[in-house]
């Protein structure tokens, strides 16, 4: 997807390129390959000629996706929408729909891997079309107003979003409530009395065992890694214009607050969420040392997005940046 190219269009384009494209079925024609080889068990309806059906099957698909999935781009100009659709090895479809055959636009926030705005146009024809996502989450307002302002309609209905630079705050993650305090009070009391009560009781019993005590040791660090987790995705970010504030909760249950002003920082990167390969994270190394991480963003163009709007509040270089 590109970015806005100047005032007097945009461009919001969907598709894979031609490098994704041969990635892709590179690794479906190794799959394919892999596969073939252990079709000859099925006539022994053995379990690995059955494997070697689905991975047959599912190497076809990827491949069918690399071959025939359809670039699409909006070219937005004063008065005119150019759509432009084209799969691999094929012509280019163009449409045109002028201004004066627009009947209404809206916005549309979709939440599926990521968080995607997409502009909805109807036609006074009675077809709705819906173009590819907005290039960057956090100029969404911006970017809507100015395609409102080339086709010369009503700006849409705006639909909330925490991450758009136009908002004074930016927020990410969720805010910590009384009421996730209290959950994790009540989860930190269960574990201990979980993990205390039966070593007690073994212990003043005489029952005590090496077992036992290997038992409690597992479950106290599972325990503690838990607490650890819970506390980490517990943060809040609330980014201002020159400082940062950051909620999370404490290990015995209470509401840590601090504020980190562009000075303070030292480096901004973009890190690996941990848990899935489209997650990741904006790391601030601060000049004490201390690293900091954000809640989890799910796309890495989204979190680039992001961290370029942080660099850009606290008032920092791009080498400071990252």
């Amino acid at each position: 997807m590109d970015a806005v190219a100047n005032e007097n269009e945009v461009r919001l384009r969907k598709g894979t390129t031609l490098n994704e494209r041969l990635v892709l079925a590179g690794i479906a024609v190794v799959l394919c390959l892999i596969a073939l080889p252990g079709l000859a068990h099925l006539a022994n309806d053995q379990w690995l000629g059955v494997a070697a059906l689905f991975a047959l099957l599912f190497g076809c698909l990827l491949l069918v996706a690399a071959l025939f999935d359809r670039n699409v781009v909006w070219i937005i100009t004063p008065g005119e929408i150019l759509i432009g659709e084209q799969r691999p090895f094929g012509k280019v479809h163009r449409k045109s729909i002028g201004d004066r055959d627009i009947s209404g636009m809206r916005l549309r926030k979709s939440i599926g891997k990521s968080v995607e705005f997409t502009l909805v146009v109807e036609t006074l024809s009675g077809d709705t079309l819906t173009s590819p996502p907005l290039p960057d989450v956090t100029q969404v307002q911006r970017t809507t107003l100015q395609v409102a302002r080339l086709l010369q309609l009503p700006a849409p209905a705006w639909i909330e979003n925490p991450l758009d630079a136009a908002n004074a705050r930016i927020r990410l993650g969720k805010p910590v409530g009384s009421r996730r305090v209290r959950a994790y009070r009540a989860l930190v009391a269960l574990l201990a009395c979980s993990l205390s009560l039966p070593f007690i009781y073994a212990l003043w019993s005489g029952k005590l065992s090496a077992l036992g005590i290997a038992d409690w040791s597992l479950g106290a660090i599972m325990a503690f890694v838990l607490i650890r987790y819970l506390r980490r995705t517990s943060a809040f970010w609330i980014v201002h214009d020159g400082a940062i504030r950051f909620e999370r909760l404490s290990l015995i249950g209470t509401t840590e607050t601090d504020t980190v002003g562009g000075d303070d920082v030292e480096h901004i990167d973009v890190e690996s969420g941990g848990r899935r390969g489209s997650h990741y994270v904006i790391a601030i190394r601060l000049r004490t040392g201390k690293k900091i991480r954000s809640p989890v963003l799910v796309g890495k163009d989204q979190t680039r997005a992001v961290k370029a709007e942080i660099v850009r509040r606290l008032g920092l270089t791009p080498l400071d940046g990252g």
